[in-house]
């Protein structure tokens, strides 16, 4: 996950986290220009599910996909 500093727009490490319930996570990021360096917080939650299509996906349009079949699998589920 790359998150930017607000300050510089440059890029941040992520130095902890925490729930703060189960959809929302308080990030504690770090900014890595040092001549900025600025330690601030964010918040990343989870939006919605995205609704399957049920199919299996075509092994010549997304191979990496199909590269396990074990994996393959949770189309069955469905």
């Amino acid at each position: 996950m790359l998150i930017t500093c607000p300050k510089c727009l440059t890029k941040t490490r992520i130095a902890t986290s925490r729930a703060i319930s189960p959809e929302t996570r308080e990030l504690y990021c770090q900014c890595l220009n040092l001549n900025c360096g600025k330690v601030f917080v964010a918040h990343t939650l989870f939006s919605h599910f995205i609704e399957s299509t049920g199919q299996k996906p075509d092994a010549e349009l997304q191979p990496e996909l199909c590269k396990d079949a074990s994996q393959m699998d949770i189309f069955d589920e469905l």
